[in-house]
């Protein structure tokens, strides 16, 4: 995965650099192209493995409000059959 995305981030650097009519992001080392022509893989890929790790491996959490909120969505039939289960699970049923 990480040999097929990250050369589109050169690309993109690229994309922007010939956009704005800049020859290289060479601010911090003159000569090198700078960081950003160093890194400009990393940037892609890094916001590829947030994705990745924020949709198939983190754990969601559960809080209170996010359960008064989710039950709120839910209609009349489903808020009663939630609160029927509730109420089993806490009898130990």
């Amino acid at each position: 995965f990480a040999s097929f995305v990250a050369p589109f981030g050169g690309f993109l650097a690229s994309a922007i650099k010939r956009a704005y009519a800049i020859k290289d992001f060479d601010s911090l080392i003159p000569g090198h192209g700078g960081m950003m022509d160093r890194f400009d893989c990393q940037l892609l890929m890094a916001l590829c493995t947030w994705v990745h790790y924020n949709t198939f491996v983190s754990m969601a959490t559960v809080s209170v409000p996010k359960m008064l909120y989710m039950y709120n969505l839910l209609n009349e039939s489903e808020q009663g059959e939630f609160l029927t289960r509730i109420t089993e699970l806490s009898k130990g049923n």
